[in-house]
């Protein structure tokens, strides 16, 4: 495998995370950079280039990462869909602001059954795709939560507050109204309703193979802790930009 090059992107996104755990230590030169990953690295931006298992990316907020890919690394294709797409029983992830009582969604993903139970729970997260895009700063605080979604109702769209989670989970029951929906979501340990307001992207994953990667896709990419290559790589498909 090509060890990382260049993780001057490593210190930002721990520092999107600060809120939620302590700083991590400034990488050594990228020469030497060879090491695991500290902490969880998510990358998300445009494919500049490929070249064997290195892949480079633009980030939205003007950086160069390269980006090492394996055999093992798990690639899906982000393709639009709509909330009339979800059923009860659906396991979902959604990213959020607002305090825990009163999450508001600003993208939601609907996962294939192949991949139920993936990253199910309630952590911290950064500055969603979606947001980085359109030039958006870290939220004061974020989350990610996966789960089950448990039921659905009519809801009225909110403000959407300065703080950030995700929530992922099984759908298991629907209302709608001109406002949007609400969608309760329980995970192992506990519950979330979150508000999907009108405008929402709605997206899903598809699963996919390392040929469908490209340059100048729009890509999601996770560097687990402990890892030196992305363990898993969203693609936007038809120029989609994978909003988590």
């Amino acid at each position: 495998m090509t060890p990382i090059r260049n993780l001057a992107l490593i210190p930002a996104v721990l520092a999107t995370l600060a809120a939620c755990s302590p700083p991590e230590p400034t990488p050594p030169a990228a020469e030497e950079a060879t090491v695991a990953a500290p902490s969880t690295v998510r990358v998300r931006g445009t494919v500049q280039s490929l070249a064997g298992d290195t892949m480079t990316v633009q980030t939205y907020d003007g950086r160069t990462v390269s980006v090492p890919v394996a055999a093992d690394t798990r690639f899906v294709w982000v393709v639009s869909s709509s909330l009339s797409t979800l059923k009860d029983g659906d396991f979902i992830g959604t990213a959020t602001t607002g305090p825990k009582e009163a999450l508001q969604a600003v993208e939601l993903v609907i996962f294939p059954e192949s991949m139920r139970g993936t990253g199910e729970g309630h952590y911290p997260w950064d500055t969603p795709g979606v947001v980085a895009a359109k030039g958006g700063t870290p939220a004061a605080s974020s989350a990610m939560t996966n789960g089950t979604v448990a039921s659905q109702s009519a809801m009225t769209n909110g403000t959407v507050e300065s703080q950030s989670m995700m929530t992922n989970g099984t759908v298991a029951s629907s209302a709608t109204a001109s406002g949007g929906r609400t969608l309760t979501i329980a995970y192992e340990g506990g519950t979330a309703d979150v508000t999907i307001p009108e405008g929402t992207p709605i997206v899903r994953f598809e699963p996919t193979e390392r040929a469908s990667l490209a340059v100048g896709q729009k890509v999601y990419a996770v560097i687990p802790a402990g890892a030196t290559n992305a363990g898993f790589l969203a693609m936007g498909k038809d120029g989609i930009v994978p909003p988590m």
